[in-house]
C-alpha cells in the first residue's frame, strides 16, 4: 500500500518536476548556442553557488518542517510551526543580502581572479539566494499538506515566467533595444548576465504566487519550538551543506585549478555536458519530492523499514534503465547541447552513474531521519567532501574536467558505502542486494555490448541499442512477474479517473 502510495505521488510530484525541469531545460540547447562556452561558464560558476546559499539560509528547517508537521496536532499549533519557520528563514535572507551588498566589492575583485567578475551578476545572484529562500518554505508547507495542484501551478508558471524572458533578453531585445520603449533595458556585452534578470523575474512573480500560502502567519517565533526544529535540523544543514559542497564545488575547483584560458570555458562545458545526464537527475528530484513527506511524516515507523527496502529496488531498477535510455540513445541526446560543447559528452555515462548514486544515498538517508539520528548526516557528507575535494585536487590538473567527473562518481559511491554501513549498524534495514547487483550488472553488460557492437551507422547503432533496451525491459518484466499490458492499463485508468 506505501509502495502504491509512493508511486503514486512521484507520478504526481514528477509530473511537476518533469514539466518544470523539462521547459526549464530546453533553454540549454538555446544558451549554449547563444553564449560562448565561456559566457556558459559564468553562469554556470555562479549558479552553483546559489545552492550553497539557499542550504544556509533554510537552515535544514524545510526537512524540519516536514517532520514537526506531522507532529502538529491542532491549526494553531501548524499556524505557530509555519510562523516560527518563515520569520526566521526570512530574517536570515534578509540579513543576508545586506551582507552581500556590503562586501560587493571583496566579492567582485575574487571572482574577477577567475575570469567571471560581475558586480550586476552577483548582486542580483545573492537577491534570487535570499528570494528563493523565503519561497522554500511556502513551497514545503504545499508539500506537506499534498496541494499538488497548487505547486504544479506555482513550479511551471515560474519556469515560464523565466523562459519567456531569457527569450525576450536574447533574441527579442537585441532587435528594439534602439527604441525609446526598450533603449532602458539593454546593455552592451552583458552576456550571461540576462539569464540572471530572467531568473529574478520569475523569483519575485513567484513570491506573490505563493502568498495565499501565508495564510495563518504573522511574524512571531516560538522560542521552544525554533530550539527542537533546530537541534533536529543543524545536522541536516551541516550535511546539506557538505551535500552542496559534495554537487556544486567541482566547478569551483575547475576555476581555481585550471590555466587562466581554460577556466571559464571548461566550466561551461562540464556544466552543458551534465545537463545530458540531467535526466537521471530529474527522476531523483521527482522522487525526493515524493518520498520525503511520505516517509518522514504518513508513514508509520514499523511499516519503513519494509517500504523502504522495496522503494530502494525499484529506484535502482528505474535508474538502470534511465542510465540506457541515455547512453545508448546518444546519438539523439548529444543535439541537446551546442556543437561546442559536445567534446564532452564521453563524460555523460560517469555523471549517469553519479546521480544513480545520489539517488541510492536519498534512499539510505531516510532511516536516520525518522530515527531523528540526524547526526549521520554530518559524518556521511563530510567524509564525502573530503573525497570530493581530494580527487579534485588530484584528477583536474590531470584530466581537466573528466577529473571532476571521476571525482564526483568516487564522492556519491563513497557516501552510499559508508551510509549502508551505519544503517546496517544501528538501524538495520534487509534490502534487496541481490536485485540491486543483477539489474546494475545487467545493465553494465548491456552497456558493453553497445560499446562493442557500435557500427559507424548511427541509424545501425539506434537500431541495435533499441534491441538492447527492449531485453533489459523484458528481463525486468519477467524476473519481477509484471504484465506490461496489465502495467499500461493501470497508468491509463488513472489518468482517465483523474480528467
Amino acid at each position: 500500500m506505501i509502495i502504491k502510495k509512493l508511486a503514486g505521488q512521484t507520478m504526481t510530484y514528477g509530473l511537476s518536476t518533469i514539466i518544470v525541469k523539462f521547459i526549464n531545460y530546453m533553454l540549454t540547447p538555446y544558451l549554449t548556442t547563444i553564449l560562448t562556452t565561456s559566457e556558459y561558464g559564468v553562469q554556470s560558476y555562479y549558479y552553483a553557488i546559489i545552492p550553497f546559499g539557499l542550504t544556509i539560509l533554510t537552515m535544514g528547517l524545510e526537512t524540519g518542517y516536514f517532520r514537526f508537521a506531522g507532529k502538529s496536532e491542532t491549526k494553531e499549533e501548524r499556524e505557530m510551526l509555519f510562523s516560527t519557520v518563515m520569520t526566521t528563514v526570512m530574517s536570515v535572507a534578509a540579513f543576508f543580502f545586506m551582507a552581500v551588498l556590503l562586501f560587493l566589492n571583496p566579492i567582485y575583485e575574487y571572482t574577477s581572479t577567475l575570469s567571471a567578475g560581475s558586480k550586476p551578476i552577483i548582486v542580483m545572484c545573492g537577491a534570487l539566494i535570499a528570494i528563493d529562500a523565503v519561497s522554500a518554505i511556502p513551497y514545503a508547507r504545499l508539500r506537506a499538506e499534498e496541494r499538488t495542484g497548487r505547486f504544479l501551478m506555482t513550479r511551471v508558471a515560474n519556469v515560464l515566467i523565466n523562459v519567456f524572458f531569457c527569450l525576450f533578453f536574447y533574441s527579442v531585445l537585441p532587435r528594439v533595444c534602439h527604441s525609446p520603449l526598450f533603449s532602458w533595458m539593454w546593455v552592451e556585452n552583458f552576456g550571461s548576465g540576462y539569464v540572471f534578470v530572467a531568473n529574478l523575474i520569475a523569483s519575485l512573480a513567484t513570491i506573490a504566487m505563493l502568498l495565499p500560502q501565508f495564510g495563518g502567519f504573522r511574524p512571531r517565533i516560538n522560542k521552544g519550538l525554533l530550539k527542537a526544529l533546530l537541534l533536529f535540523s543543524l545536522p541536516l544543514l551541516i550535511s546539506g551543506l557538505s551535500g552542496t559542497a559534495n554537487e556544486f564545488i567541482d566547478r569551483q575547483l575547475l576555476a581555481i585549478l585550471l590555466p587562466d584560458e581554460q577556466k571559464m570555458s571548461s566550466v561551461g562545458i562540464y556544466s552543458g555536458v551534465m545537463k545530458v545526464a540531467a535526466l537521471m537527475y530529474l527522476f531523483i528530484q521527482m522522487y525526493r519530492f515524493a518520498a520525503e513527506p511520505l516517509f518522514l511524516t504518513n508513514i508509520k515507523k514499523d511499516e519503513f523499514k519494509a517500504a523502504n527496502a522495496e522503494a530502494m529496488k525499484f529506484f535502482i531498477i528505474a535508474s538502470a534503465a534511465i542510465f540506457l535510455l541515455i547512453t545508448l540513445y546518444m546519438d539523439i541526446f548529444q543535439y541537446f547541447i551546442g556543437p561546442s560543447y559536445r567534446e564532452g559528452l564521453r563524460i555523460v555515462p560517469i555523471l549517469l552513474l553519479s546521480n544513480m548514486m545520489i539517488g541510492i544515498y536519498v534512499n539510505l538517508s531516510f532511516w536516520y531521519k525518522i530515527t531523528e539520528k540526524t547526526i549521520f548526516a554530518v559524518i556521511i557528507s563530510a567524509a564525502g567532501l573530503v573525497v570530493t575535494i581530494v580527487l579534485n585536487l588530484l584528477l583536474i590538473p590531470r584530466l581537466g574536467y573528466e577529473g571532476s567527473a571521476w571525482a564526483r562518481l568516487g564522492c556519491e559511491t563513497s557516501m552510499v558505502v559508508l551510509s549502508y554501513l551505519f544503517n546496517q549498524k544501528y538501524y538495520p534495514i534487509k534490502y534487496d542486494l541481490a536485485s540491486a547487483a543483477f539489474y546494475l550488472v545487467t545493465a553494465g553488460v548491456l552497456y558493453g555490448a553497445s560499446v562493442l557492437l557500435s557500427p559507424d551507422s548511427a541509424v545501425a547503432r539506434l537500431a541495435i541499442n533499441t534491441v538492447l533496451l527492449f531485453i533489459f525491459a523484458a528481463i525486468f518484466f519477467k524476473k519481477e512477474k509484471i504484465s506490461p499490458v496489465a502495467m499500461l492499463r493501470g497508468i491509463t485508468d488513472k489518468i482517465k479517473k483523474r480528467r
